[in-house]
C-alpha cells in the first residue's frame, strides 16, 4: 500500500504528537508542515517535533506548501470553527482533504448551520472530503452510544458521563479547566465562552441524530468544582476555595422528557481515575465502562486512522457518522 501524503496544519502538542504517530506508523509521507507562531518558521519539521521526519520547513500558510493537490491535511489549530474557517476553505481551493481537531467541526450542522453549508458546498466542488474528529466530541459521548445502540431498539434514554483526571493532563488542559483560578472568575470566563470544553452542546445534537431524535430544548449547566484542601496541580499548589476544575452538563428533552444527559467531569486529583461510562435505557439496558481513555492518544489515534480513510469518502463535509467503521490490517 502506498504512503499517504498528509501535510500537518498546527504545531502545537497535538499536532507535534500526530506528527510523531505518523512517522512511526510507516504509512504516511509528510509532504508539508504549517504553523503561524513565528519562532517556528523555516525550522525543520523533524527537529520540531524531534521524530523520523523529513526536514521540511515550517511555513506559515497552505499555499506555500509544494506538494501536488489530493495530500490530507492534518488540521490541529483552533477549536471554533469560524476560527478554522479560512484554514479549511484554503485546503479545499488547493485540492486536498482534511481531517481536523476542531471540535466545533465534529457537527457543524447545529450552531453553525450557514458556515457548515459554505464548507461542504466548496469541498464537493473541489472533489475532497472534510471530517472532524476527536475523543469528545466525536468519539467517547457521541459516536460510540450511537454504535452500542444498535444492540438494542425502544431506547428511552441515554446517559453519558466522562470524567477526566486533569493531573494526568498537560498544564494547558489544566489551565482551560480554570485550575487555581476564584470559582466567580470562572462562572465569568464560563459565561462568555472563554474557558470549559468545546463541544458538550454538540455532542447531544450529534448523538441525537444518530439515534433519530430531533431535540426541543437543550439545557446547558457550568460550574466550576471548588477545592476543599490545598491540591497540586502542574503549575503549584492550589489553596482551598479555590476552583480545581469544571463540570459540565447538558440535558436534551423531547416534549419535556430528558432523553440524553451527558455529564463531564474535568478535575484535578479524581478519586478512582479517569473514567468513562455509557448507560442506553431501553428494551436491554446496556451499560459499558471505559477506564483510562486518554483525550490527547485517543485524538491522535482517530485523526491518523481517518486520515486513512477520509480520501475514499464521497465530496463534501462529513462526520463520524458518515465515516465508515473499519478494522485496518
Amino acid at each position: 500500500m502506498s504512503e499517504i501524503p498528509i501535510i500537518h496544519l498546527g504545531l502545537g502538542p497535538i499536532g507535534r504528537t500526530i506528527a510523531r504517530a505518523a512517522a512511526e506508523s510507516g504509512r504516511f509521507r509528510s509532504v508539508g508542515a504549517v504553523d503561524t507562531d513565528p519562532a517556528l518558521a523555516d525550522r525543520p519539521l523533524n527537529e520540531i517535533c524531534d521524530a523520523d521526519l523529513p526536514p521540511l520547513p515550517v511555513v506559515p500558510n497552505l499555499v506555500d506548501v509544494q506538494t501536488e493537490p489530493g495530500a490530507v491535511v492534518l488540521q490541529a489549530t483552533v477549536s471554533r470553527l469560524t476560527d478554522a474557517r479560512a484554514q479549511l476553505l484554503s485546503a479545499i481551493a488547493l485540492g486536498h482533504h482534511v481531517v481536523s481537531t476542531c471540535e466545533e467541526l465534529v457537527w457543524p450542522w447545529t450552531d453553525h448551520p450557514e458556515l457548515a453549508a459554505e464548507i461542504d458546498d466548496a469541498a464537493r466542488k473541489s472533489g475532497v472530503a472534510i471530517l472532524g474528529v476527536g475523543v469528545n466530541p466525536g468519539f467517547v459521548m457521541d459516536t460510540l452510544p450511537v454504535l452500542l445502540s444498535r444492540a438494542t431498539d425502544e431506547i428511552e434514554a441515554v446517559s453519558v458521563k466522562r470524567i477526566v483526571n486533569l493531573s494526568e493532563r498537560r498544564t494547558a488542559l489544566q489551565r482551560k479547566m480554570g485550575v487555581g483560578e476564584s470559582p466567580e472568575r470562572v462562572r465569568e470566563l464560563l459565561e462568555m465562552e472563554m474557558l470549559g470544553h468545546v463541544g458538550l452542546a454538540a455532542s447531544a445534537q450529534m448523538l441525537a441524530a444518530g439515534l433519530g431524535w430531533r431535540l426541543d430544548v437543550l439545557d446547558l449547566e457550568n460550574r466550576p468544582i471548588v477545592a476543599d484542601t490545598d491540591t497540586e496541580s502542574a503549575f503549584g499548589t492550589v489553596p482551598t476555595g479555590a476552583c480545581i476544575g469544571i463540570r459540565q452538563q447538558v440535558t436534551g428533552l423531547i416534549a419535556g422528557i430528558p432523553r440524553i444527559l451527558l455529564t463531564l467531569i474535568m478535575q484535578l486529583n479524581v478519586e478512582g481515575g479517569s473514567q468513562d461510562e455509557i448507560l442506553i435505557d431501553s428494551q436491554q439496558c446496556l451499560r459499558l465502562r471505559l477506564d483510562g481513555l486518554q483525550g490527547d492518544q485517543a485524538t491522535v489515534s482517530l485523526a491518523l486512522n481517518q486520515a486513512r480513510l477520509v480520501r475514499d469518502l464521497t465530496p463534501g463535509l462529513h462526520t463520524m457518522l458518515s465515516s465508515p467503521i473499519q478494522t485496518f490490517p
